[in-house]
């Protein structure tokens, strides 16, 4: 029996010159119990369907269909339908309490006494996998962690009792081990409750992984469809096997490690340099369950580092400890080999450390063009990134300040011009304003801005992460080649090992405000030799359906700070770590070096595991 029934379903949106048709004729169902799953690209009308079913498109949309009926009755928002969306946080009342929120909801289905809803909102977070949900009860959404939070709404869907829950994009802001956890929590509510799920979303990997009725959007139009395995591996449209390919990285000539060893000839040519920049025992604390603690790494001319973890490991604040965004609270830090002074380090880099972030549209001034924020971006950086050496020389001399400023006019139109061409962008887009671009195009803009005063270093934090596959593989495309191109070293940050291990020389891999392993990023992702680093590599969904129906989620501990702090006294992976030794408890293990890897953990320790024999050759342990 169907539970969802769409036919025929057509949007348009009135605008000043005329209707634009949205969705064209698209027609869905979803069976009683069953996971089914919307993919496409952004902007094919995924989330905008979804929102016609909901009925909250508002006045300017123009809905037509033939029907759109959840158990054979109109949807109601709340009663016979929910919706879970991407950011939860958003979703959430920032000033009211988690029980609160959830007991309204309950006694607004129910009709029932606070008691009785109290009872219930307890009941509907354990069943979220939330323990201790008294505790949970009493808490804001922001003492939460952002998998906690996702927990939350899912309660507060199973409050309505809905017969069909609508996910749209619920675990694109996770990392793999959360995301995995949540994808196992849905399974086992539908399948406990025989509640119908709706899973939208541009990840391949997750819709294998969760879906089994697959429906593919493009451009308005839903392209093919069909069982999941028939989609997956025996796709007849060119538009699914794209979307594959790009999921699996297949569409690319290849980079990653061997492909900067051919640019930069060979990897002794990156190894063997001196590092840019160095970090040394850095510690920089905010509470008790946040920050980083006796951090140290460094970053080559022409290498790409890799950071992975999940959220709250300390991966941005190493960041913003890169750029002077943030200041130590103890440790050293180097720039070509010289110790940066925490007062005089922002004169000191002058613009050679550059940062894209995660949501391009927040990070540009939507009142700017983009010739105005790259004209920004380099008078910020002063006359070095504007003018050339010979130019910048006499650019003081009083004679000569109106010849030096048309000069001056004149190379930095021809800078942006040569800046946009390069991130795949045209001279004709310097006079258009972000909220005209496309997600994908306003991430090239913050490359572009980034790039324009050529920096020693680009950060990369969670750049991709909100983007589809296509978009996301293009963006990585982009950052690599003008990298190989102009040399530049890269702190590439992100929670996706998928897409790390495709991108970096080397990988750091954090948990708890440390990092736990690093070295070779294809050794490590082959050969893992941490446990945590193990449990993200099995975390990963691949866009395979029996592949990814094996997904792996360990059990996260449910503490305030979610098992991540840094102020404790032993190993901080010790309680989720299925290989802990009695001395993890109580010992924070040291970093131990074998052959380029170094790995923080107690199994390496000839005092812990025992002494080896000289000639041993060390492996994983795990």
């Amino acid at each position: 029996m169907s539970v969802l029934d769409v036919r025929n379903l057509s949007v348009q949106y009135l605008t000043e010159n005329g209707a634009s048709e949205i969705i064209k004729d698209i027609s869905f169902k979803v069976e009683k119990g069953e996971i089914a799953g919307l993919v496409g690209e952004s902007g094919s009308g995924k989330s905008t369907a979804m929102l016609a079913v909901m009925g909250l498109l508002g006045d300017r949309a123009v809905i037509r269909a033939d029907q759109i009926t959840v158990s054979k009755e109109k949807p109601v928002p709340g009663k016979n339908v929910a919706m879970i969306f991407q950011d939860s946080l958003s979703c959430l009342n920032p000033s009211v309490k988690i029980g609160r929120q959830i007991t309204e909801t309950v006694r607004a289905r129910r009709k029932c006494s606070r008691k009785e809803a109290e009872a219930r909102a307890e009941e509907l977070l354990d069943m979220a996998g939330i323990r201790n949900p008294a505790l949970r009860m009493r808490q804001y959404p922001f003492e939460l962690s952002g998998g906690m939070r996702q927990r939350v709404v899912l309660a507060i869907a199973l409050a309505c009792e809905p017969d069909l829950i609508i996910a749209d994009e619920p675990t694109t802001a996770l990392d793999a081990l959360v995301q995995a956890q949540i994808l196992l929590l849905f399974k086992r509510i539908v399948r406990e409750t025989e509640t119908s799920m709706l899973l939208v979303s541009h990840d391949m990997g997750v819709t294998a992984a969760m879906c089994s009725r697959v429906y593919v959007m493009h451009e308005g139009q839903i392209v093919e469809s069909g069982a999941a395995e028939d989609v997956f591996y025996s796709p007849s449209e060119e538009y699914t096997k794209r979307l594959l390919n790009d999921a699996r990285g297949d569409s690319l000539s290849g980079y990653g490690h061997e492909s900067i060893e051919n640019a930069a000839g060979g990897t002794g040519d990156i190894y063997g340099k001196a590092p840019v920049f160095r970090m040394e025992h850095v510690t920089k604390i905010f509470d008790e369950s946040e920050g980083i603690r006796d951090l140290s790494l460094e970053i080559r001319k022409g290498e790409i580092l890799a950071l992975v973890g999940e959220s709250g490991s300390g991966k941005t604040t190493a960041a913003r400890i890169l750029t002077g965004i943030l200041k130590e609270d103890g440790g050293t830090l180097y720039y070509r080999g010289n110790e940066l002074n925490r007062d005089s380090r922002m004169d000191a880099f002058a613009g050679r450390v550059q940062m894209v972030f995660q949501d391009p549209y927040a990070s540009l001034n939507p009142c700017l063009t983009v010739r105005e924020a790259l004209e920004e971006a380099l008078r910020a950086a002063g006359t070095r990134a504007v003018l050339s050496p010979e130019t910048a020389e006499h650019a003081g001399h009083p004679e000569s300040r109106s010849a030096h400023r048309n000069r001056e006019k004149g190379r930095m139109e021809e800078k942006i011009d040569r800046m946009l061409r390069l991130t795949g962008l045209s001279p004709e887009d310097a006079d258009r304003y972000p909220g005209d671009f496309s997600g994908g195009q306003r991430q090239r803009i913050g490359i572009a801005r980034a790039l324009i005063v050529e920096p020693e270093i680009l950060v990369c934090d969670e750049a991709l992460s909100s983007l589809d596959a296509t978009t996301r593989e293009q963006i990585l495309e982009l950052i690599f080649r003008i990298q190989r191109k102009i040399g530049f070293a890269c702190l590439f940050i992100s929670h996706d090992i998928h897409v790390v291990r495709r991108i970096s020389d080397r990988i750091g891999v954090m948990y708890g405000g440390r990092i736990v392993e690093k070295g070779e990023t294809k050794k490590i992702c082959s050969d893992p030799w941490h446990p945590y680093t193990k449990q993200l590599i099995e975390a990963v969904p691949e866009p395979d359906p029996l592949r990814a129906a094996k997904i792996k989620a360990a059990p996260l501990k449910d503490s305030t700070g979610d098992g991540k702090g840094i102020e404790q006294s032993g190993c901080p992976f010790a309680g989720r770590c299925g290989y802990a030794l009695e001395c993890c408890g109580k010992e924070i293990p040291e970093s131990y070096l074998f052959e380029g890897r170094e790995v923080s953990c107690f199994l390496y320790s000839d005092r812990h595991s025992g002494r080896r024999s000289s000639d041993y050759k060390m492996t994983s342990q795990i």
